[in-house]
């Protein structure tokens, strides 16, 4: 019986091209879960990071103002106080400084982004949650940056006419960003409410883990 020695080699060339072939499936697998790893990893850190500034120092803010809130840039600096966002706590000071404010921008938009991200990287109900607490937290800074605009031309209108604040303040309509202001409070309080009720950080945690 003669060996066909070009069949047997093109069978070994078929099985080795094949157990390469499951090879590198197996490893565009395995990097597939480490990308998802790392930006579930990632945009959780940042995540965690605003949940931990707002437990921190809710109690600082969590008040009915029913007067002008002159503190609102000491406000600002503490919501503000983590390596994520420090780079724009000075924008609070610097209103009408175009860096500053364009910083404080793209990182406002940046986290949207982390927002949005966190919905179509985590699954079931929890990634909705975590991700309307990182909207809500952008509309929160948003808010009280558009509130020291208004109180800036309030101090300066108060410098130029001196008169008690109160007046100048109607003149600009400072209670209706006062009012928008306590209601982004509220709701990022309620959207930290409902992360504890659904114990959304335990269950986000386990989505994160590496199999």
């Amino acid at each position: 019986m003669t060996i066909d020695w070009n069949i047997i080699l093109s069978a070994i060339t078929i099985c080795v091209a094949l157990i390469a072939l499951r090879q590198t499936s197996q490893q565009i697998k395995l990097s597939n879960k480490q990308h998802l790893f790392d930006k579930r990893m990632e945009n959780y850190l940042i995540a965690k990071g605003l949940i931990e500034l707002y437990r921190g120092n809710s109690k600082e803010f969590d008040e009915e103002f029913d007067e002008v809130i002159l503190l609102i840039s000491y406000y600002f600096i503490l919501f503000t106080n983590n390596p994520y966002l420090e780079q724009i706590a000075p924008a609070i000071n610097n209103t009408v400084e175009d860096p500053s404010r364009k910083k404080l921008l793209i990182k406002l938009e940046n986290l949207k982004d982390v927002a949005t991200k966190i919905e179509f990287l985590f699954s079931d109900d929890v990634s909705g949650l975590l991700s309307n607490f990182v909207f809500c937290y952008q509309n929160l800074l948003f808010s009280m940056y558009k509130y020291q605009l208004i109180l800036d031309r309030v101090i300066k209108e108060n410098a130029v006419n001196p008169m008690p604040i109160e007046k100048v303040s109607k003149k600009f309509g400072e209670e209706k960003y006062r009012a928008k202001l306590q209601k982004a409070f509220n709701d990022l309080k309620q959207a930290d409410t409902m992360l504890i009720k659904e114990n959304v950080e335990e269950k986000i945690k386990n989505q994160i883990k590496l199999y």
